[in-house]
């Protein structure tokens, strides 16, 4: 089901999504790995808003730093990995934005490597739940971003305090392993969550929540009926004996 779908929206911190894709088809590629050295400039280390509270000077592992993204939704991390691997926030935005071209997101504009409200003279991100969707189904034919964005709990640093994961869905529902949750004033709260169960995988978009808690009972409602419409149908081939399947399809009811 869909309600105002095609309503251009910012996405706040589901942007990061785009930065999981673009990593992880860079380690696919062999561009980097997840060891390479990145380090924290003056810029990233003042992003604001959640963050892990990264250090100028600091010099930390692409691995490390995705774990900050992907579980704590830090904008120093984010930051610090766009300019580490693209050079600039720039370059980084220049990246996103074509990526999103090639997967047809034809209402959504980058203009921001975390989500943050625009600063005075900048434009903000925008995009729509059905891009969303669209950037979630990409994301979670990825067993490495189903690994970060699954992971309930992060502790950063040695002796730190054990950060939670933004997505409460992960302990609410059976299957839920990601995607990503996004909340700042103009936006509401948002998430872009998806479940798999019985390999069947669903994927749900809310934005523009105006409570919490309602996102994830919102994602949880959406998945829940998404779920039970499932059927499964036994494909034979002709002349085959029926009970000898040569492949299963999903449908809905």
């Amino acid at each position: 089901s869909e309600s105002n779908a095609d309503i251009r929206r910012p996405p706040a911190s589901m942007v990061k999504m785009m930065q999981m894709l673009l990593v992880a088809e860079g380690l696919h590629e062999g561009a980097w790995t997840l060891d390479k050295q990145i380090n924290v400039s003056r810029h990233a280390e003042h992003m604001g808003g959640t963050q892990v509270y990264l250090a100028a000077g600091e010099t930390w592992t692409l691995g490390q730093l995705m774990e900050a993204v992907s579980v704590a939704s830090a904008n120093d991390a984010a930051m610090a990995i766009a300019e580490g691997l693209w050079g600039s926030e720039e370059a980084y935005k220049l990246r996103a934005n074509e990526r999103a071209a090639e997967l047809g997101m034809t209402n959504t504009v980058f203009n921001s490597v975390h989500g943050l409200p625009p600063s005075p003279g900048e434009e903000p991100d925008h995009t729509t739940a059905r891009d969303m969707a669209l950037l979630g189904r990409i994301c979670v034919q990825d067993p490495l971003i189903l690994k970060w964005t699954s992971q309930r709990e992060l502790q950063f640093r040695p002796n730190e305090s054990i950060k939670h994961s933004t997505n409460k869905l992960l302990w609410q529902m059976d299957g839920c392993d990601g995607i990503k949750t996004g909340y700042i004033r103009d936006a509401g709260f948002c998430i872009t969550a998806s479940a798999c169960r019985d390999d069947v995988r669903l994927i749900a978009v809310v934005m523009g929540d105006k409570r919490k808690q309602e996102r994830f009972s919102s994602a949880k409602r959406l998945l829940e009926e998404g779920f039970a419409q499932v059927c499964r149908k036994e494909l034979v081939a002709a002349g085959q004996a029926v009970g000898d399947p040569v492949a299963v399809a999903n449908c809905e009811t």
